[in-house]
Parts: structure tokens; sequence; C-alpha cells
């Protein structure tokens, strides 16, 4: 694996002093960032081109939360091209090597002008190196919608929501689902399934639905029209 390593800043932990799973997410979005630069087919690459990767599923799973200026090792690999799509894993773990989450990923390849799908580039798919995908449960891509839906108040799209493709960035839907609903702060996995993106000035109508039977609550961001922008399911359950 492409690692990096890194120490739990203040700026990253919660009231409990654990990291925000938040911050978690953004540890994983950066350092495939950083793999990429550091092969040089990073965003300056995919600008040039007219081309870029979306998400379109994360699955994160947690054993447990670091601490407050704990010493932590993250790691990504690739294990797949296929059309356009790629499927990449992550692993976070302390310095001795014990797991504290792993993940898989699943991104799409647009033209940025067209947001058509397209088949990533020959040249940036052997740039590469392939590794075997991490042994974990494997969740589907695809999140069911529930039916029974309880509202909340709406969010704004505001400028810190946004990166550099100018709409809300793939941990954010995470970070807005985190201020409304307590049970995925310390969830012990999260599924995320991105279906449109939102941007500045959107509206953004929060719901949530709990299967108790499953030990699951499903959170639906949606547009004022109810089509979702984002679909995300945590299985209930504090994890420390």
């Amino acid at each position: 694996m492409y690692t990096i390593e890194r120490t739990v800043a203040f700026s990253e932990t919660g009231p409990d002093n654990r990291i925000k799973i938040t911050n978690l997410l953004d540890y994983y979005q950066d350092v495939c960032t950083f793999q990429s630069e550091d092969l040089g087919i990073g965003t300056r690459y995919l600008r040039e081109r007219g081309i870029g990767w979306v998400a379109s599923s994360w699955q994160v799973i947690v054993n447990r939360y670091p601490e407050l200026d704990e010493k932590i090792r993250v790691g990504t690999a690739p294990y797949e091209f296929k059309a356009a799509m790629g499927m990449r894993n992550f692993r976070m773990e302390t310095m001795d090597g014990e797991v504290l989450s792993v993940a898989n990923s699943i991104w799409s390849m647009i033209n940025i002008e067209s947001k058509m799908l397209i088949r990533a580039p020959k040249e940036l798919m052997e740039t590469y190196t392939l590794e075997e995908k991490l042994d974990m449960d494997y969740a589907p891509r695809k999140i069911t919608d529930p039916t029974e839906l309880t509202a909340l108040p709406p969010v704004t799209v505001q400028y810190h929501h946004l990166d550099s493709n100018g709409h809300v960035n793939n941990a954010q839907y995470v970070a807005i689902a985190e201020d409304l609903f307590p049970e995925i702060r310390r969830a012990r996995q999260i599924r995320v399934e991105y279906r449109s993106s939102a941007r500045p000035g959107d509206l953004i109508m929060p719901y949530i639905a709990h299967d108790e039977a499953a030990g699951t609550c499903t959170i639906v961001l949606a547009d004022t029209g109810s089509k979702p922008y984002v679909l995300i399911e945590c299985v209930t359950g504090t994890v420390l």
C-alpha cells in the first residue's frame, strides 16, 4: 500500500478526544490524492484533460477511533479498473499495526464538461500498481431507498462544504449528517452512495429512517424535489 503517517490533531477530534468520522474520511481522501499526485496523475493531470474522478460509494468499517495525539499510518491501494470505474481500498492502523479501520470505495471517471462517464485513459490505469483486495466484509454499492422518513430542517450549501470541483465534497455530506444525526458519530460502519452533486446555494433536505431489526439507520440528503444527493447507511452502536 501507499502510506502516509500522521498524528491525530486537536482540530480533528470531537468532545471525547477521538477523531471525528468526517476527519477519518478526510484522511482516506487525502492519502489517495497524495498517491495520485506523487505518480503525476493528480488534479493537474486530470484538469488538463478535462476529466475527473467522482465518488460513487464508500464503505468504512471502524474498529476503534484513534485519540488525540495518537500516531497513525493511513494506506491505500487501487485493486481494479472496470470500464469507467476504479475500485480502491484503504486501511488505518497504529504504528504497532493495530487495524483501526478499513474501507472500500468505488469511483467513476467523468468528462467534466459533459458530466458523462468515460473510460479512464490507458496511461493513467497503467501508472497505478493494482494490489489484492483487502480481506473485509464487502457490502453492496447501492443502498436501498427507505420508505418511512423523518424530516429535519434543511441545510444550505456553504463555501466550507465545497472542494476544488466546486460542489459539496464527499466527506462534507457525512459532516452534514454528523451534525444532525448522533447515530453516525461513532458508528461501527457507514456506507455512502452518491447519486448527484449539490452546489453552492442549493438547499439540502435531510431525512432519516431507522431499521431496528437490522440495527441500522439510513440518512437521505435530498434536493427540494426529494431526489437524493446522497444516501448514508450506518450500523448503530457505539465504537470507541
